[in-house]
């Protein structure tokens, strides 16, 4: 079962859950989806076919190339692209987006309104502190389902970074956070961790009061202190890496094509 429909199905069983809820939108944002086009692309213009409800707009997305065809049941003309990539776009134009409608899984309507709260969480930027830790110390309980969406988020990211440790860390004597401990981070990519890692708690409802971000390396006397209590975060095994840091630069880049 594809991650989409499984955080749908998750998300329909569970109604009144605001956890399940922000994963889906959480797994949305990074899975690839099949945009139903009136024609092929054109010059970097993208023509999305709508479906009109109550007088407003809605595209069509997929997320595979089988519900596509199930939905329209020819040979389409459609562009492969990120839920986040494409709801950015629908936004600038005040469109809605309905993702697998017709088919037998994940049918959903999100109205422009959605689209937009589903932008502006994407672009939340993380609050720089410059704070001195007074002490390291060992995570209180952190729910499972973090350590998860973290693993799926960061795994693409595999080969940027060493290592991912949690901890807590106390900077005053009211003052005690959760710590995420980015080891080894290469430069280029610290921001772009920073941001992913900000996006998995900004799409899990789940107090653990204020959760930090911080790169160390090795040499640092903290390190040592962070691996002796800290828990490590375990990534299943990676067979190749999707992408090496030149690429991750180009793709920062490119401009996304435009919606007519």
């Amino acid at each position: 079962m594809k991650q989409l429909n499984k955080a749908f199905e998750e998300m329909s069983r569970n109604p009144e859950n605001n956890d399940a809820r922000l994963n889906y939108y959480g797994v949305l944002a990074d899975t690839d989806l099949f945009l139903l086009l009136e024609q092929e692309p054109s010059n970097e213009i993208l023509e999305p076919k709508f479906i009109q409800l109550e007088g407003k707009n809605f595209a069509l997305a997929f997320d595979s190339e089988e519900s596509l065809s199930e939905f329209y049941g020819e040979t389409a003309a459609f562009a492969q692209i990120t839920g986040r990539v494409l709801a950015k776009m629908l936004l600038e134009e005040k469109i809605g987006l309905g993702i697998n409608l017709g088919v037998s899984e994940g049918e959903l309507l999100l109205p422009w309104e959605v689209i937009e709260w589903f932008v502006n969480v994407l672009d939340e930027t993380p609050n720089l502190v410059q704070t001195a830790p007074k002490k390291f110390l060992p995570a209180k309980a952190v729910p499972e389902i973090i350590f998860k969406a973290l693993q799926e988020k960061l795994e693409p990211a595999v080969g940027l970074f060493d290592e991912i440790w949690i901890c807590a860390v106390k900077y005053n004597e009211d003052e005690i956070s959760h710590l995420i401990c980015l080891m080894g981070a290469q430069k280029s990519a610290q921001q772009a961790l920073v941001k992913s890692i900000n996006e998995v708690l900004s799409f899990t409802d789940i107090n653990l009061g204020n959760i930090d971000v911080a790169h160390f390396n090795y040499e640092d006397e903290a390190s040592s202190k962070i691996r002796n209590i800290g828990f490590k975060l375990e990534f299943p095994q990676v067979n190749e890496l999707k992408s090496d840091i030149g690429n991750v630069k180009n793709k920062a880049t490119l401009q996304p094509p435009k919606l007519r």
